[in-house]
């Protein structure tokens, strides 16, 4: 497995940057991603990770409050750890029975072998970078997948 430097930049590609989307449900929203990380070569069997990812949530919503769910999965079909990010042009709820808005979405892929605890670690600065309300604003509403890019590399990975 690579080494992991401490910077989200590592994790985070441009192409898993999908804006602006239409999407309503969350089954919608975890497929997109999913397919987008396999097209772009970041895990090698779409069906096994969607159903890692899937399981997870099952246990436990990752909706967090503040219109964001960060849905994980850990797999063997996960070639790199690796950070998604779609934004959707409606809030929607993200799982039924459960009443919290989601608009951002952070799927994190994470190999079987994970020693370094990219997702928690990743999640807990996230956590942190969100309660600026001024960082959350520009990632509502930038069209721009360069400049949500460069928004994302800007959080450490490690504190």
């Amino acid at each position: 497995m690579r080494l992991l430097n401490d910077r989200a930049s590592d994790v985070i590609k441009k192409d898993m940057i999908l804006l602006q989307t239409k999407f309503q449900m969350k089954d919608e929203v975890l497929h997109a991603l999913v397919q987008k990380a396999g097209e772009v070569g970041l895990i090698s069997d779409e069906t096994l990770f969607l159903n890692a990812v899937l399981n997870r949530e099952a246990e436990v919503p990752t909706a967090i409050g503040y219109q964001i769910a960060i849905p994980h999965g850990k797999s063997e079909v996960v070639k790199t750890p690796f950070i998604g990010f779609l934004q959707t042009e409606e809030e929607f709820i993200w799982t039924k029975g459960h009443e919290e808005q989601v608009k951002l979405v952070f799927l994190i892929g994470i190999p079987a072998e994970n020693e370094n605890n990219i997702h928690l670690k990743f999640i807990s600065q996230l956590s942190k970078k969100l309660l600026d309300e001024e960082f959350r604003n520009q990632l509502i509403e930038e069209k721009n997948q360069e400049k949500v890019f460069k928004l994302l590399r800007s959080i450490n990975v490690v504190s």
